[in-house]
């Protein structure tokens, strides 16, 4: 009887162990076109497809949550979520985030009126003027150092889609320049154009403020296993760059 019992109770373990879901992985994100929006109740992006692929070949279901950036930033600090992306690194966030290499790559231009005719080939030809910058992005080191040191006229956009707004404080005159990754903004211009025919009236001007930066997923320091999940979210990462490339 005992050995009978033993034997029924074998198959229902090993189905048990088939059944079993994979661990979630909670990954906190906003809404930063292309890289990741929300269509159709969906969430798509680019940067959104490389993490989903990472986080699901690493055995994990990736659970996203979509909220503004200062909260989304909070809550993987705090150990709430685990993964936060996208974001380029510095030295103050390191202090809370274990960064992934680069899953892509971000360039910050200058946005003006066509009619403006502004140029520059340093930053200090820009001094006097009324510069816009979104509150919960990080900049070039250069950028911030010449913010603080240049007279120039500092306007911090803080609402929900701090791009959109700056591009339009731009269009209304409110503003002589936005500083914005340069993809994103050529998408938000191309998109709401109908919505804010203004937006017609902006463009990018030639230069790129500071290097090309990279953009990055980071895990938080408040997980005991967070050096154990970046190198194995780089490990996969690389073998899902050699995949697409072949």
């Amino acid at each position: 009887m005992r050995i009978r019992s033993i034997v029924s109770i074998f198959p229902m373990l090993i189905a048990g162990a088939v059944l079993a879901e994979p661990p979630v992985l909670k990954a906190a994100t906003t809404e930063y076109p292309p890289f990741e929006y929300v269509e159709n109740g969906q969430l798509r992006g680019r940067d959104v497809e490389t993490v989903r692929t990472v986080i699901q070949r690493m055995g994990y279901t990736p659970e996203f949550q979509i909220l503004p950036w200062a909260r989304a930033e909070l809550m993987v600090r705090n150990g709430s979520a685990d993964l936060l992306f996208s974001l380029t690194a510095s030295p103050k966030r390191q202090r809370h985030f274990l960064f992934t290499a680069p899953i892509s790559t971000a360039k910050d231009v200058f946005y003006a009126r066509k009619s403006s005719d502004v140029s520059w080939k340093s930053l200090s030809d820009l001094a006097d003027m009324r510069v816009g910058v979104s509150a919960s992005y990080s900049y070039a080191p250069e950028f911030m150092n010449w913010l603080k040191e240049a007279e120039v006229r500092v306007m911090t956009v803080s609402q929900e889609q701090p791009d959109l707004s700056g591009l339009r404080l731009v269009a209304l005159d409110r503003i002589d320049l936005f500083i914005c990754e340069q993809t994103a903004c050529n998408y938000l211009i191309q998109k709401y154009q109908k919505q804010y025919p203004e937006l017609s009236q902006v463009e990018s001007i030639p230069g790129v403020v500071g290097q090309e930066r990279a953009f990055r997923a980071a895990f938080s320091r408040q997980r005991p296993d967070a050096k154990t999940l970046r190198l194995e979210f780089n490990r996969v990462l690389r073998q899902v760059r050699q995949t697409s490339s072949d």
